[in-house]
């Protein structure tokens, strides 16, 4: 059992000298790996004999045995960050490859074709991302309308037709939202192109070219999930770089 759970589980037991050397501990924990009890004494300005008695609270023979469990879980946790590290950061490799390899000529012909672009992401991270291919583009003399909210998106969509071009943004796919307006534009023959999670969903089903990520997931310290997003960024920068690509080919035809 982790150390935390120990503390919570204990919490009773524990009075205000107790708490004060977890504090310290917790926000010190890898100090407190290699530090002596009569140290430990001194920068908490209380008694050795208090915190052999709180470790013993805690279900330790004494303030060796607490030690090593607080060392073995350090060096546990050490090893899990560099792994996370190295396979959040693998994933981004994984993800730049991928849009590398993928035959974009279709969609940067639609895009070049188009009479009108837009976009619309179905979260904060995504409109940023949509944000960033509206600036983008700009650059190569392509305009895309940004959509934020449902009541924008449905406005838009009254209007368009089969020679506009929408990308949707969705970590899901599966958000209302954005399965009605893949809906709708397939209905209407507009060409669609989707930036979700690598995974079978709705939105991917319905739009007429697929982009994806792989996000990993992370928990902060109070156990929240959370998954990683530059990703998204990744591919609409990689996008526009092959669209810049495609307008060269195009003059050296000419």
């Amino acid at each position: 059992m982790r150390l935390e759970e120990l503390v919570n589980s204990n919490y009773n037991k524990l009075n205000d000298n107790d708490l004060l050397i977890w504090q310290y501990i917790q926000s010190h924990k890898k100090q407190c790996c290699d530090i002596s009890i009569e140290e430990l004494a001194d920068v908490c300005c209380i008694s050795r004999t208090t915190i052999s008695r709180f470790t013993q609270k805690l279900g330790f023979k004494g303030f060796r045995e607490f030690k090593i469990h607080l060392k073995l879980e350090y060096d546990a946790d050490q090893v899990q960050k560099d792994v996370l590290l190295d396979e959040v950061c693998g994933n981004y490799m994984k993800c730049i490859s991928s849009i590398r390899d993928t035959d974009m000529e279709e969609i940067c012909e639609h895009i070049f074709l188009a009479r009108r672009l837009f976009a619309f992401g179905t979260g904060e991270t995504q409109y940023a991302a949509v944000q960033m291919m509206k600036r983008m583009f700009m650059n190569v003399k392509r305009f895309f309308v940004t959509l934020y909210g449902r009541s924008e998106l449905t406005m838009a969509l009254e209007d368009m037709d089969e020679h506009d071009l929408v990308v949707i943004i969705s970590l899901s796919g599966e958000t209302e939202m954005a399965v009605s307006a893949a809906k709708k534009l397939k209905s209407k023959g507009t060409y669609t192109i989707s930036i979700t999670r690598l995974s079978d969903n709705q939105v991917s089903r319905l739009c007429d070219r697929n982009l994806y990520i792989n996000p990993n997931l992370l928990l902060n310290k109070g156990g929240v999930a959370f998954e990683t997003c530059s990703s998204y960024f990744n591919v609409v920068e990689l996008m526009c770089v092959k669209y810049m690509m495609y307008l060269k080919r195009k003059q050296e035809e000419l």
